[in-house]
């Protein structure tokens, strides 16, 4: 599945614009996490709404 395919479908299926954002920033926690470049850069990478210094 391309990106421009995962983007369209979150713009299809979200209810609102902070949605879309929310399931945007869900994809890209999921790749930081799992990508074998980023994944050994980062101790801890938060959600906007979780991140302690908001």
């Amino acid at each position: 599945m391309s990106l421009d395919s995962i983007l369209q479908k979150y713009r299809t299926n979200a209810t609102s614009e902070r949605d879309k954002g929310n399931m945007f920033e869900k994809l890209m926690l999921a790749y930081l996490q799992t990508d074998t470049f980023y994944a050994t850069k980062f101790k801890t990478i938060w959600l906007w709404n979780d991140f302690p210094a908001r």
